[in-house]
Order: C-alpha cells, then sequence, then structure tokens
C-alpha cells in the first residue's frame, strides 16, 4: 500500500467514524424526541377528546426521553454546551483554569471507567426484564446509558489531555488559545458576531 492509499483510507475510516458519533449523539435522540412528541401528543388526543387513555404511550415516552437526554448529553459535552458554574473558575489565570479542570475531569474519567463494567453487567442483566404492555426488554431502554459513559469516556480523556498540556505548558500558545476560546459564554460570543457583523455592515 503507498502513501496515497494509506492516506485515502485513514480518511475513509475518520469519516466512518464521524458518521457513527452523528449517528448516536444527533440524529438517534433527534428520532427519539420526534417520536416521544409524537407520542404524547397522541396520549393528550387520546385522553382529552376521545376519553380513552393509551397506556402504551406512558412506556414509549419514558423510552424516548432516556435515549434523547442520554445521547444528547454526549453531543452537548462535545460542543462544550453543558451548564458550568464558573464563578471562582473564571478569576483564575489559564494555567490555573487549566489545572483545576485536569482535577475535575480526572475524578470524572475514574468514576466513569469504574462503573463501565457494572453498567454492562447490569443493562445484560435487565434482559429478563420486560415492560408490562408492550412487552419491551428493559435492556433495550437502559442501553444508552453505556453508550453514555464510553462517549463521555472519551471526550473526558481527551479533555484530560488538552488541560494537561496547557497547564505543563508543553502545548504551547495552541492549547491556551483554545482553553480561552471554550471559556467566553455562549451569550458573550452572540454578542461579539452581533457587533462584528454590525462593523461589517457599517
Amino acid at each position: 500500500m503507498n502513501e496515497g492509499e494509506g492516506s485515502h483510507l485513514k480518511q475513509t475510516a475518520k469519516k466512518a467514524i464521524f458518521l457513527v458519533r452523528d449517528i448516536l449523539e444527533l440524529y438517534i435522540p433527534v428520532v427519539a424526541f420526534v417520536g416521544l412528541f409524537s407520542v404524547f401528543v397522541l396520549q393528550v388526543f387520546f385522553r382529552y377528546i376521545l376519553r380513552n387513555p393509551q397506556s402504551w404511550a406512558t412506556e414509549v415516552t419514558a423510552a424516548c426521553f432516556l435515549w434523547t437526554v442520554l445521547l444528547g448529553a454526549c453531543y452537548a459535552q462535545r460542543k462544550k454546551s453543558h451548564v458550568m458554574f464558573t464563578l471562582v473558575y473564571d478569576m483564575l489565570s489559564v494555567k490555573w483554569k487549566a489545572f483545576t479542570a485536569f482535577l475535575g475531569n480526572l475524578i470524572i474519567a475514574a468514576a466513569f471507567a469504574i462503573s463501565v463494567k457494572p453498567t454492562w453487567d447490569f443493562i445484560l442483566f435487565m434482559k429478563v426484564q420486560k415492560t408490562s404492555i408492550l412487552k419491551i426488554g428493559m435492556h433495550l431502554i437502559y442501553l444508552p446509558y453505556i453508550v453514555f459513559l464510553i462517549l463521555m469516556l472519551i471526550y473526558t480523556i481527551a479533555d484530560l489531555y488538552a488541560d494537561f498540556m496547557t497547564f505543563t505548558g508543553l502545548g504551547g500558545k495552541k492549547f491556551e488559545e483554545k482553553l480561552i476560546e471554550e471559556s467566553i459564554p455562549d451569550y458573550q460570543k452572540a454578542i461579539d458576531d452581533a457587533i462584528k457583523g454590525e462593523e461589517g455592515i457599517e
């Protein structure tokens, strides 16, 4: 295999991984949310218009809610969009920010890593139980949690690496600038973009 073929194969594998990631973090949660909302509206119609509530709807909405929230949380982690309370963190220097983030991520990574095997064992154990109405295996309903754990662990390890490279100075200015960019709140980015847009119009 020559260098060109190797590079093409590498790019193809990378695209495939990114596609699988998008399917797990974007497309499945979107489908689950649409299913949740549709069944919810249908249940309202049956309950209040036809006076005939459907008991299966509760099982579907609960399952869709789990799939939406757990897999959607992985996308939020990828985009660094989780709510954070950073009152003290914002007052620190870049390297101290990286150091404190490193300690926090280390705790999270350790907790997630320790819980992977027990979680998988529990999900396999839940094969024997089914929902009372639709008889769906409980392991299928809880399955997104193991996906959530693994993806969050991968993202946390990546953050650990970036934090380490920042507070040790081994990553140079590139990692420091990335941390500064990620530390800017979304509302501030929106304000800055609006100001730039107005300046461009003028």
